[in-house]
């Protein structure tokens, strides 16, 4: 779906749609089907029919929506619940003067399923971006906005947060249109959407444009529009705080920074052996993974305990169906939905001989219940390994986005395993190195996410400098990571 939000756009109104047109028949060619939503805020030059006449004319579906003139972040609301309405799988925004190129499109649509974006913007000023035609003096405008935007808000890694060219996810058009912003009014509405949506963990991407001169008409960027753009800034922290982490709460996808774990083979190895301390695969028969889908340790989990079977877990659709196509065929893995508190998954109490959480019980309201449900399904003799995020004054806004709703302290860890009725076998720190770098990286500088480049990097390089340092460090009461052993007796 293509929203196109117009005012007084009859003179390149034409010109627009026969280039969405052109996207269209490129689209089409790869299976993707184009319609348009064009709001129109009754334009006194009759926009709105010339384009219902024009797209009969070049035979593109189009949807008019009128309404009331109340501001450029009002109209894009309207577009992108009505585009809502059609169950799209994505959902172009660009303006209707002509600025943007609408055959643009299908690159940006590239980049939106190659990169599993929410929103990829279509960017001035990213390396390789162009505005041709733009005066020195509104550029040179441009750039201090985003500047200060990024300053003030806390946004990271987006150039050019004030543009309209973007592709979004459904998903992130249902997150923004939910919040309710005091911000969306006016050209606020773009680099709002963006802070938001980087604060909730949303995956955001540029790609360079060619920003065109207009076809016609005149700028609606006024000098009020700018006073109220600059002077509504600072709100915007107060929302993005609100709105941390809802990406990965209230959704079906995990974060991208999770999803990137999925690859890091060394890491998930490390992680398996250090939550595994002293658990030996003698007379391990039927093994519980809870939440080890997001992390990508189930492969390693396997091949540790050939002879078992395994019951993988997990809360999110889109994991549960990863995992499900993963084993498909394999009789030894049983793929269920939820955890073992919530009564989705019916594990039977004294059926399993191990039960993993790796990076999951910082994720759920009810960590106590959950680990109290992991003892009644133990056998007697049977094992708990817990790894979790440490050092809660790490926690911050990366945490957050990730879902994690808390960090643990030994002391705090160990009481709540020993609350369950198991014997605390061994507890401690892990990946004692990674402390620094994370404090440095993601509260010192405040980075917003780790890309695909990043982890492989780390897979690389520091997860095996951390393998040999480990034991050398052992004497450190600190580390990124804490490992709970358990056992019923």
């Amino acid at each position: 779906m293509v929203v196109l939000p117009v005012y007084n756009e009859a003179d390149s109104i034409t010109a627009v749609l026969g280039e969405v047109r052109e996207a269209a028949e490129r689209l089409q060619l790869t299976g993707v089907r184009t319609s348009v939503v064009l709001v129109d805020d009754e334009s006194p030059d009759g926009t709105g029919d010339v384009a219902r006449a024009v797209a009969d004319r070049i035979g593109l579906d189009l949807t008019l929506v009128r309404g009331k003139r109340n501001g450029l972040g009002a109209a894009m609301l309207r577009g992108l619940a009505e585009a809502l309405t059609h169950d799209p799988d994505a959902i172009v925004a660009l303006d209707g003067d002509g600025q943007h190129n609408p055959t643009d499109i299908p690159t940006l649509h590239r980049a939106f399923t190659a990169r599993r974006a929410d929103i990829v913007i279509g960017s001035r000023w990213t390396r390789g971006g162009r505005a041709p035609g733009t005066s020195t003096g509104r550029a040179l405008g441009s750039r201090i906005g985003n500047r200060v935007f990024r300053a003030v808000s806390g946004t990271r890694g987006v150039k050019d947060a004030t543009t309209s060219f973007r592709v979004y996810s459904p998903r992130v058009v249902r997150f923004l249109l939910s919040t309710k912003s005091n911000r969306y009014s006016g050209f606020s509405f773009f680099s709002t959407t963006i802070g938001l949506a980087e604060a909730a963990g949303y995956v955001i991407t540029e790609v360079p444009i060619e920003f065109r001169p207009r076809y016609g008409g005149q700028s609606k960027l006024n000098g009020r529009e700018v006073w109220k753009y600059f002077a509504s800034l600072p709100s915007i922290r107060a929302e993005r705080r609100r709105c941390e982490g809802m990406a990965y709460a209230a959704d079906e996808r995990p974060p991208a920074e999770l999803e990137a774990l999925r690859s890091a083979k060394r890491w998930n190895g490390y992680v398996v052996d250090q939550a595994l301390t002293g658990v030996t695969d003698g007379g391990i028969e039927r093994i519980v993974g809870v939440g080890a889908g997001v992390s990508g340790v189930t492969d390693v989990l396997l091949a540790r305990f050939p002879a078992a079977s395994a019951v993988f877990l997990e809360r999110a659709e889109a994991d549960q169906k990863h995992l499900a196509e993963q084993y498909r065929g394999d009789e030894r893995v049983q793929v269920l939905a939820g955890t073992l508190a919530d009564g989705q998954a019916h594990v039977g109490p004294g059926s399993t001989d191990l039960v993993v959480y790796v990076n999951l019980l910082e994720h759920i309201d009810g960590d106590g219940p959950e680990l109290h449900a992991a003892a009644q399904v133990l056998r007697r003799g049977g094992v708990l390994s817990v790894f979790v995020p440490a050092m809660e004054w790490l926690y911050g806004p990366q945490d957050a986005k990730s879902g994690r709703k808390r960090r643990y302290s030994i002391d705090h860890l160990r009481q709540m395993v020993e609350a369950t009725g198991l014997e605390v076998v061994h507890v401690g720190y892990v990946d004692r190195l990674g402390v620094a770098p994370y404090w440095f990286n993601y509260r010192l500088l405040n980075k917003s996410s780790i890309g695909s480049g990043s982890m492989r990097t780390f897979d690389r390089v520091f997860v095996p400098v951390t393998t040999t340092v480990e034991r050398a460090l052992s004497w450190m009461p600190a580390g990124r990571g804490l490992v709970c052993i358990a056992r019923r007796v």
